[in-house]
């Protein structure tokens, strides 16, 4: 202590050091021919790295959950706002967040190539698309065999276009999971004002998706990086049950926790990480105590230094009333001395 009090910078640095070698190594991307150990945690490269039932399984079915209304990737042609305004007068999160009708699905998977059950055992992840129900119908009716959607189901649906009466026509998502076609105030369909139509027709043939649709199997597709399944998971992004009660968390979202990609017509929500590993603790724990130590330190540097001034000045008063006195003393004698002298003569 006494010797951090002299050095408070190079203690505060030297603790720094210590806090910086405690931080948790993560693994660092890029491969390496010298080193043949595969076995790093992958999860900080996020879910795209999670999926080795993918490309590992005998074969994969969906299940289609509903419509969700959350956001799009390309906004320009989905009726969005644009990136930037012209006037000024447009506020950057009216053209950030666009949402568009979506479709929420579920991914089962299995080793069997006969087929695979939708079940909880078999659940692998939630998704949800970024590209509306358009993009959906034709990868469906693309590359899947006897697809119950297609293109030509979705062709007719509006996007954001005017009604001819002062309203707006666009896809949009029933309280009940449906899609139907809704009137909106905008032009951009940001202000939902009632229900058009309940697309009763087009609800019915998504609903069969319910059934456990397969999108893969190694009896009919080659390799699973072209099967309908990979087509369907690049175009959408993870959807957990705090995004929309028809998605189900994967149990990787449950231990890491992960950023919402959906949203209703609610505030979204952030979920938050439950768990902390003990390094991560440790650190913060070892932070902490580092901070209350230097705040200590300088309390203590600072009062110190006080009663030293103050001794100082003690010891300058003293030296001086000294001083003082013996000048005093000095100027008595050769006052009593030339008195002295003055009556000898």
């Amino acid at each position: 202590m006494v010797s951090c009090t002299s050095k408070l910078f190079d203690c505060i640095l030297g603790w720094a050091t210590i806090l910086v070698f405690l931080l948790p190594r993560q693994a660092k991307a890029g491969n390496n021919n010298n080193n043949n150990n595969y076995n790093y945690d992958t999860s900080v490269y996020g879910l795209s790295m999670q999926r080795d039932w993918l490309y590992e399984s005998g074969s994969i079915n969906l299940k289609y959950e509903g419509c969700v209304w959350g956001y799009v990737n390309d906004r320009e042609n989905m009726g969005c706002m644009q990136d930037s305004s012209e006037d000024g007068t447009t506020y950057w999160y009216m053209m950030a967040n666009c949402r568009r009708a979506q479709v929420a699905y579920s991914m089962y998977a299995s080793s069997s190539a006969g087929g695979t059950k939708c079940k909880s055992g078999n659940f692998k992840e939630s998704f949800v698309t970024k590209d509306g129900v358009a993009e959906f119908a034709y990868i469906m009716g693309t590359y899947g065999y006897n697809s119950p959607i297609s293109a030509n189901d979705v062709s007719s649906l509006p996007l954001c276009e005017s009604d001819g009466n002062g309203y707006y026509l666009s896809v949009g998502c029933s309280s009940s999971g449906t899609f139907t076609i809704d009137r909106f105030t905008d032009a951009y369909c940001m202000q939902y004002y009632d229900t058009y139509d309940n697309l009763k027709n087009f609800n019915y043939a998504m609903k069969s998706l319910s059934n456990c649709y397969n999108v893969y199997s190694t009896r009919t597709d080659e390799d699973p990086s072209y099967s309908l399944a990979s087509y369907l998971i690049a175009e959408s992004g993870t959807c957990t049950e705090n995004e929309s009660s028809l998605c189900t968390t994967a149990s990787f979202v449950k231990n890491s926790g992960a950023r919402t990609s959906v949203g209703q017509r609610t505030t979204s929500k952030l979920t938050s990480s439950t768990s902390r590993s003990f390094t991560n603790k440790l650190k913060y724990g070892l932070g902490t105590a580092m901070l209350i130590g230097s705040v200590i330190m300088f309390f203590g540097i600072l009062f110190t230094n006080r009663k030293k001034r103050r001794a100082m000045m003690h010891r300058k008063f003293r030296s001086s009333s000294d001083k003082k006195k013996k000048r005093s003393s000095s100027n008595k004698k050769r006052s009593s001395s030339s008195r002295k002298s003055g009556v000898f003569a």
